[in-house]
This record gives C-alpha cells, sequence and structure tokens, in this order.
C-alpha cells in the first residue's frame, strides 16, 4: 500500500484506531454473557446519555461548517455538515421515540419506533459519507450552498418522519418481543455496514492523494460505524450489551468525524493562514532588495533587507530618521520627487540614486515605489523598493563597450537573420570588401558569395550550418575594386535560450600575407637548412612515386663515422661545415638522376634509380672514397669516413619505410664489423627485417585479442621487510610467436606508434587491478609504472592520468611512474615542466636505470622525483666488484642528500641484500624475493607475506 508521504503519519494513527476498535470487537462478541447482561438495568439513562453525546457532536459538526461556510471549504465537507444536521435530528428523534420516553405523537408501545429512525438516523451518515468520499474533492465543488442543503435535509427528515406517522403500517417491522430482530432489521445493518465500509475503501484510496482533508479520521468514522453496525445486528433484546456497545462506538465515531471537520474548517485555514505568512516572509528574505516602509516626508517607518550589508547604516538606525538626514542632497531629492510621484499617480518606476556602502564602494539603486492603501485620514505611507542595479548597469556599459569593439574590430563581421539576410557589418568589413553597409545590409549572405569560390563549396558550408554546426574554411574573393585576396571565415549559429537560431555571425579574416608568408615556410620547409639538400618528406615523396611507377631503384644509408667526436672535439660550428663539405661531395659523385638527402644528424640518404646490385656497391665504395678524402677545417686536417648501407628495390623491400630500413640494417650490419665500408643487405637482415614487421603486424592485433597481460614484481621495504608495492611489467604471449620479450617488441611499439594505446592500456589495467586489491581488502600498496619517451611526451598524457585515476578510484599517491634517465635528460626542461604539473595531484616519479646514462644534477634536483632506482648492472656483482660497489653508494647517498628514496632492482642474493641494506638503500625487488607474479598469485602473496625476516 501507497499513501502519500505528507500523511503517512496519519493513516498510521488511522488503522491503528479501527484495529483496536475491532478487536475490541471480536472480544465483546466471541464471549458468552449471562443472561443478566442482556437486561441491563437502568438502560435508559445509559441510552439517552449516549444519543446525547450523539447529537451534541453530530450537532457542533453542522455548526462548525455552517460558521466556516464562508470560507473556501470543499463542497463535500458543506455537504457533510447539513447531512449531520438531518443526523443530529434523526437522532433526537430516536431517543424521543424510545420506550420508556414520553409519547412521541403516538405511544412509544414497542421497539420499531426507535429502530426506525435509528435506521434512517444510519442511513443518512451511511450516505453522507459515501457521498463525500465519491464526489470530485475539490473548494466549492458542489454549487448547491449549504443553506439550501440545509432545507433540503429539514423537507427531508420532515417527510421521513410524517411517512411513519402516516402510514406507520407501511414500514416493515424490525423487531419481535421475546424473538429478536426480523430479516429485515438484520439485512437493513448489513446494508449499512457495506456502505460504511464501502466508503471506508474510497477512503483508503483517497489516503494515496497529496491533499487529502484529513481523510484519514473519516476513514476510522466509517470504519468504526461499520463495527458498530455489525453489534445491532446480534442482539436479542432492547436493552441488550451488543445495543450498548453499538451505541458507544456510534459516539466514537462520531468523534473522529468531528475531528475531521474540525480539522478542516478551523485548524487547516489557521495552517494555510500560517503557510502564507511564512511564504511572505520567506520571500522577503529571498529578495536580493532592501525595502522600506516611509511617510511622504521621506521617514523610514520600517526596514527589511536580507543583506544588511547593503545598508549605509544599520537598520534600527535609520528608523525614524528621513532620507535628508542620510543621503546626498541630489539623491534625496530624487527620492522625494518619487514618492510625490508616486503619491500623485500611485507608483513610480526607475529613478536611480547612488550610495555608498559600509566599505566606501559607490553602489547604484533603482527604487521602485508604491503607495500603500490606508484608513481614511491616516498620512499616506508608501512601500520603497530599493534594487542595486551596480552589477546590471556595469554589464549595459560592458556591452556598450563590446559594440564598439565589434564595430571597431580589424577583422571583417557580418550579422545575418536566420534566414541569412545580413542586419550588420563592421567597418572592417567595408575596409576590406570596399562595399558599404549601406550596399549590402537586408541583402541575402546567400547572394553575396564569393566570386572565386567554387559553388559546390558555398553550398557545403550552408548545408553544415543548416544543421545548426559551425562552419570554419578558407575562400578567394575579389573586392569591389577587383583585388583578389583570401579570406578566412568561421560562420556559425546564434541561439536564443530556447536553443533556436536566430542569427548567424560570421568573422572574415584577409589572410592573403599570412598564407603567402605559409607557402615560403612550406618551400623551406622541404630543404634542411644547413646542407640545402632536400629533407626525408621530398625523399618520401619521390620515392613513393617511383615505387608507383614500378621503377627499380637502390637506396643508400650513408652514416659518418665518429662524426660526435668532432662536435665534442672541435665544436659544433666545424661539425656543421663538414656536413656541408660532405653533402656538397657526395652530391658530386652521384649521378644526376640520383636523389640526395640529408635524413637526419649525420645521415644522409641516396636514391640511385635503375641500378643494379653491383651497380650500387660500385656507387657506395666511390662515396666512401669521396668522404675519406681529407678536410681543411680549423687550421687542421680533418680526416673523415662513412659507413654505408645498401638495400634494393624491390628485391629487399616493397615499401618506402621497409627498404630504408632495410639499408639501415644493412649500415649497421657494416659498422659492427669495422666502419667504413659497405653493407649489402642479406637474406638473414630480411628475416630479421621481416620478423620485425610482422611482429610489428600482429602487435597491432594483440590489444584487441588480449594477448597482452601484466605481471607484478613485488618491492620490498629493506628495513622489516614490508610489501609496498610492485611494478607491473608488460607481457606479451602471442599465439604465433609465443612468449615475445619485451625488449623486442617495446622497441617495435615506439617505433610504430602502438606505444601510446598500449600504454593507455598498461596504466588503466594496473589502476584497475589497484582497486580490486583495495576491495579486497589488501593493503595499501604502490604501483610502479614505467613510461616509453613516446608516452611521457604526449601533450594530454596529464588529462589522460587524471581520467583513469578518477574512473578507477585510485589516490594519486598510488601510482608511481618510472622513468629512463635517457628519457629525462633528453629535453629536461620539458621533462621538468611535465613532472611539475602531475606532481601537483600527487603522481609520484622514480628515474628507472639510474646511473647508466648523463645525468645532469642541476636538472636532476629540479625534477620533482620521490626515487631512484638503481640498475641492475650496478647490484649484478656488487658483493665482489668495487667499482659497481662504488657507484651503488654513491646512488644511495646522492639520494638520501636530495631528500630521495633508492629502490635497488635485479636483487638476487642474500649477499646483494645485505650490502645494500648495509649502506642504506630503503627498497628492493629481485629475483631473490619474488619473480613477477601474476593479480591473483600477487594478492595471495601478499596475503600470506607478513616481514621479510632479516638473514
Amino acid at each position: 500500500m501507497w499513501i502519500h508521504p505528507n500523511y503517512q503519519a496519519g493513516a498510521r494513527r488511522a488503522f491503528r484506531s479501527v484495529s483496536v476498535l475491532m478487536a475490541l470487537l471480536i472480544l465483546v462478541s466471541s464471549l458468552t454473557f449471562p443472561a443478566s447482561f442482556h437486561e441491563i438495568a437502568h438502560y435508559l439513562p445509559l441510552h439517552n446519555l449516549t444519543e446525547a453525546v450523539s447529537v451534541i457532536v453530530a450537532s457542533l459538526i453542522f455548526a462548525v461548517l455552517w460558521a466556516s461556510r464562508h470560507e473556501v471549504l470543499p463542497g463535500n465537507m458543506v455537504l457533510l455538515g447539513s447531512t449531520f444536521l438531518g443526523v443530529a435530528l434523526l437522532d433526537f428523534l430516536h431517543v424521543l421515540a424510545y420506550q420508556g420516553m414520553p409519547e412521541l405523537i403516538t405511544p412509544n408501545l414497542d421497539a420499531d419506533k426507535a429502530i426506525y429512525f435509528w435506521l434512517l438516523a444510519r442511513l443518512f451518515s451511511a450516505l453522507g459519507l459515501l457521498a463525500i468520499a465519491v464526489l470530485a474533492w475539490k473548494d466549492r465543488a458542489i454549487r448547491v450552498p449549504l443553506g439550501g442543503q440545509v432545507v433540503g435535509v429539514l423537507v427531508l427528515v420532515a417527510g421521513l418522519t410524517a411517512l411513519y406517522f402516516l402510514q406507520p403500517d407501511s414500514i416493515p417491522q424490525t423487531f419481535i418481543p421475546g424473538q429478536g430482530l426480523t430479516s429485515f432489521k438484520i439485512f437493513a445493518e448489513y446494508g449499512l455496514i457495506a456502505l460504511y465500509l464501502a466508503a471506508a475503501l474510497l477512503f483508503w484510496l483517497r489516503m494515496r492523494q497529496p491533499r487529502n482533508y484529513n481523510v484519514s479520521d473519516l476513514f476510522v468514522a466509517a470504519c468504526v460505524m461499520a463495527q458498530g453496525e455489525f453489534f445491532l445486528t446480534l442482539y436479542e433484546g432492547v436493552t441488550d450489551i451488543y445495543i450498548l456497545f453499538g451505541h458507544i462506538y456510534k459516539v466514537v465515531a462520531y468523534l473522529f468525524l468531528y475531528r475531521a471537520v474540525f480539522v478542516e474548517a478551523v485548524q487547516h485555514p489557521y495552517a494555510l493562514l500560517r503557510d502564507s505568512q511564512d511564504r511572505l516572509q520567506a520571500t522577503l528574505d529571498a529578495m536580493p532588495d532592501l525595502v522600506f516602509n516611509m511617510d511622504a516626508d521621506g521617514r523610514y517607518l520600517s526596514v527589511h533587507t536580507s543583506r544588511p550589508s547593503d545598508l549605509s547604516e544599520p537598520a534600527d538606525q535609520l528608523l525614524g530618521r528621513t532620507v535628508s538626514d542620510l543621503l546626498q542632497p541630489r539623491d534625496a531629492r530624487i527620492v522625494l520627487d518619487a514618492l510625490q510621484e508616486a503619491a500623485v499617480q500611485g507608483q513610480s518606476q526607475g529613478k536611480i540614486i547612488t550610495l555608498h556602502d559600509r566599505e566606501g564602494q559607490s553602489r547604484e539603486f533603482e527604487l521602485s515605489v508604491a503607495r500603500k492603501a490606508v484608513p481614511p485620514g491616516q498620512a499616506p505611507q508608501f512601500v520603497v523598493i530599493s534594487r542595486d542595479v551596480t552589477a546590471r548597469r556595469n554589464s549595459e556599459q560592458a556591452l556598450r563597450t563590446l559594440s564598439t569593439a565589434v564595430v571597431q574590430s580589424p577583422v571583417s563581421m557580418i550579422i545575418t537573420d536566420s534566414q541569412a539576410r545580413v542586419e550588420f557589418v563592421n567597418e572592417a568589413f567595408t575596409r576590406i570588401s570596399g562595399y558599404t553597409a549601406a550596399e549590402v545590409v537586408g541583402r541575402s549572405l546567400r547572394r553575396l558569395k564569393p566570386a572565386r569560390t567554387p559553388a559546390t563549396k558555398f553550398r557545403a558550408m550552408w548545408e553544415q550550418l543548416a544543421q545548426g554546426l559551425a562552419w570554419r574554411g578558407e575562400w578567394q574573393n575579389l573586392s569591389k575594386s577587383g583585388r583578389e585576396y583570401t579570406e578566412s571565415v568561421l560562420i556559425y549559429p546564434v541561439r536564443d535560450a530556447q536553443g533556436r537560431v536566430t542569427n548567424y555571425l560570421a568573422h572574415n579574416e584577409d589572410v592573403t600575407e599570412k598564407r603567402r608568408a605559409d607557402e615560403r615556410i612550406r618551400l623551406l620547409s622541404q630543404f634542411d637548412q644547413l646542407t640545402g639538400l632536400p629533407n626525408r618528406d621530398q625523399l618520401r615523396e619521390l620515392c613513393r612515386d617511383a615505387m608507383d611507377r614500378g621503377d627499380g631503384m637502390a637506396a643508400l644509408w650513408m652514416d659518418l663515422d665518429h662524426f660526435k667526436a668532432v662536435n665534442d672535439s672541435l665544436g659544433h660550428h666545424v661539425g656543421d661545415a663538414l656536413l656541408q663539405e660532405m653533402a656538397r661531395r657526395l652530391r658530386a659523385q652521384l649521378p644526376a638522376a640520383a636523389f640526395l638527402s640529408r635524413y637526419s644528424g649525420d645521415d644522409f640518404v641516396a636514391l640511385v634509380p635503375g641500378a643494379t646490385q653491383q651497380q650500387a656497391m660500385a656507387q657506395a665504395r666511390a662515396l666512401l672514397q669521396a668522404v675519406s678524402l681529407p678536410l681543411r677545417l680549423a687550421d687542421q686536417d680533418i680526416f673523415s669516413s662513412a659507413t654505408i648501407g645498401v638495400a634494393l628495390y624491390p628485391d629487399d623491400a616493397a615499401a618506402f619505410d621497409t627498404l630504408l630500413k632495410s639499408a639501415e640494417t644493412a649500415m649497421y650490419r657494416a659498422k659492427s664489423d669495422g666502419r667504413h665500408r659497405v653493407g649489402m643487405f642479406t637474406p638473414e637482415m630480411q628475416a630479421q627485417v621481416s620478423r620485425e614487421l610482422m611482429l610489428g603486424n600482429a602487435l597491432k592485433q594483440a590489444l584487441a585479442n588480449r594477448e597482452l597481460f601484466l605481471v607484478y614484481q613485488p618491492q620490498f621495504a629493506l628495513k622489516d621487510g614490508a610489501i609496498l608495492g610492485a611494478e607491473a611489467l608488460l607481457r606479451w604471449e602471442s599465439p604465433q610467436w609465443g612468449r615475445v620479450p619485451p625488449s623486442e617488441f617495446i622497441r617495435i611499439a615506439e617505433a610504430n606508434g602502438l606505444i601510446i594505446p598500449i600504454g593507455e592500456w598498461v596504466l588503466r589495467t594496473a589502476m584497475q587491478q589497484l582497486r580490486q586489491w583495495r576491495d579486497q581488502g589488501l593493503p595499501e600498496l604502490c604501483i610502479a609504472v614505467n613510461l616509453s619517451a613516446v608516452q611521457f611526451n604526449q601533450p594530454d598524457l596529464p588529462g589522460q592520468i587524471k581520467r583513469i585515476l578518477a574512473d578507477t578510484g585510485v589516490p594519486a599517491s598510488q601510482l608511481e611512474l618510472e622513468l629512463t634517465e635517457a628519457v629525462a635528460m633528453k629535453a629536461p626542461e620539458s621533462v621538468a615542466q611535465r613532472m611539475e604539473e602531475l606532481s601537483h595531484f600527487g603522481v609520484r616519479f622514480a628515474i628507472d636505470d639510474f646511473g647508466t646514462g648523463y645525468s645532469s644534477l642541476s636538472y636532476l634536483k629540479r625534477f620533482k622525483l620521490h626515487k631512484l632506482k638503481i640498475d641492475q648492472s650496478f647490484v649484478r656483482d656488487i658483493n665482489v666488484d668495487p667499482e659497481d660497489q662504488a657507484i651503488a653508494t654513491a646512488i644511495i647517498q646522492l639520494s638520501r642528500s636530495l631528500g630521495l628514496r633508492t629502490i635497488a632492482e635485479g636483487v638476487e642474493t642474500a649477499e646483494q641484500q645485505e650490502f645494500l641494506r648495509a649502506n642504506g638503500c630503503e627498497e628492493v625487488q629481485g629475483y631473490y624475493y619474488s619473480r613477477p607474479l601474476t593479480a591473483d598469485v600477487f594478492a595471495a602473496f601478499v596475503k600470506d607475506h607478513r616481514t621479510q625476516p632479516e638473514a
């Protein structure tokens, strides 16, 4: 059963009352009473007492509703009042007709006369309750006024009374002395019970409605009347105990009815009045305005404000004083003029005064004054509402400023209506296009399409705008004078508060000079600025064109040997001069049809069309000879050499990237064999390249096919052996290649860009796993995740990490990002900035493989680091190699001086552990403690682990 929450308490009270009386009914009806109980001595006084109470309560029900007849009451309640006037009269006639009472017109010889009026009174009440339950519960829902209803009830009661006295034989017999109730009487009582229960059911349904007019008490009354009538089906004599209980139950029912009427007619209006007063007070409290009562002299009679700080003085100090006492003469005069205008016209609007608040800030207030209605002869009074319009007037000023800025903007601006008819153009439009506002305002923008722009582009633009979307693009246009210029255009719809498009706004910027500069930059970007050779983009384009034509070619990848030593020893300016000379020599040595590019650093790539293997090798040797000639730089002779790798298209590769990769692979193989030589790409290298290509293709599907997974290597505190966290390690189990080493597939992922989605998957999976461990009750752990250089340089990395932490609900302090020393020192300025950004929301950082690179201590102290990780190459022989011992000790001492923690990886023996512990290393990980574990095994490992016993 659902009952409206506002009336649940009343409903519970009603059901308790009905239940208690029902229990009493069952108890009384189930008991076997002695014969004396069925002939109660002095029953007549008891009967008269209960009936007197009934008549009084029924009369009070009518009286309360009669007294409230001018209030807005539901017509049902009004009907109840007139009905119970009739009930009171019939109950009174029932008393007078009872045996033992003085004659009522005819002698009271038997019980039929009293029972007749009893049944009529019960029928009146039952039909009345049923009517108010059935009819619409609306104010004034019944059109007949209470007076008319009273007359109708009196006429009906008189008619029913006359019927009995004029035609007594027409009334069925209800009681036979010595035999008890007749069938008619019993059926009549059960009929009344049915009517009462029907009314009770409807009242029960009414309790589900928000406004139920104290229907819970009406429900109780109907139920109790039905219970009382049940008693009247049981008696055997007119002074029976059951009759007494029936009368008592009737009195109880009348009292509940009276309560319902009293609450609705008396208490509810007062409650509404209180609610109205509360709402009025709440409205005043919610108003941001100052509200005053004033007389015609501007004297403050009352003050109301929800923000006392808006008053120049405390409210109690304003009362009794006039505006002339408190305001500047000009502002006081404005207020008095507003009061005088309101006295004549009834109200005054829009006058502005300037006041200073308690902090001395100047603020503007708009006055609304209305004349109050006062009794004749009383001095006029006024309600003055003072609204702070400082922000609004500032906004108006800002709008005027914005309008001025739009008019004077150097960018051409056009505003149209929703049908694309021009409503406004600014001065920049006139200056750039040469057309005046008068020539374009009112014309459709659809007809003003740029003269040099294809119609198809213009149609596509309007199709997009018709969908409510903005359009951005460029087009060529002609001014009125015929000057051709390029415009960058942004057109977007302007919507009202309901989301309807009301206007279009176009920003048209003349970008002619900018595009010319872009073109010059584009041309410059195709050539290497140092050597003047075409860059790799041109190389790629030329090679692909040749491949599309099916032309064979040889690719020669040349790398200068020991070029870094030249830069480091003689300076970059000498290195630049060397590169310029090498470019000249190589270009001079190659045939005219060949294409030479400085690919990067000291690497050059030449494409020789149509070259066979023998021709390519001969060309490469000639290039080596040209490079090895001495060169005079910085007042000394420099002898250079190069290593060249050769690959053929289409024999060794079928795509540009593969061809260059093959040539580079051949170059590195030749360099490993001793430098200053030519290496030809071989099938073995082909196998290696093919494996890398196939691994790269397989890796593209590995994530989707769930071939990648994480394992977790525990990290321990050396002090007490507690598990502090784990390093998340990526693994690949390929159906085709089996277990692929991370050292192989991570390099491939970095080269083909897959490291970005894989890296995000690793971060999210590790944090989701940490969330699961937390939910399983594992202690607080920190998960370390390695970031590659490509990952770390993503622009959206901070946002990505924030989203992952927010989605998984893991605190940022439990994520530790590991960067290799090489990544950290590659671009230390940008690395420090990125670390700073991520550290703001609690992410920790560690430098991995520390000591294997060339760290700058000046940058190291600027990084937002938490930990340095000692590389396993220094740990492996730390118990026997003095150099490893010295390096590890130095790293630990450096960390301590910088306030960082140290962790050693690759710990595999107790001797390594003891050395690290003795020298102050805080954390360790390695096979001595545990191999990397799957998530489930790791969770079990942590639960079983308490503290690692010291050796």
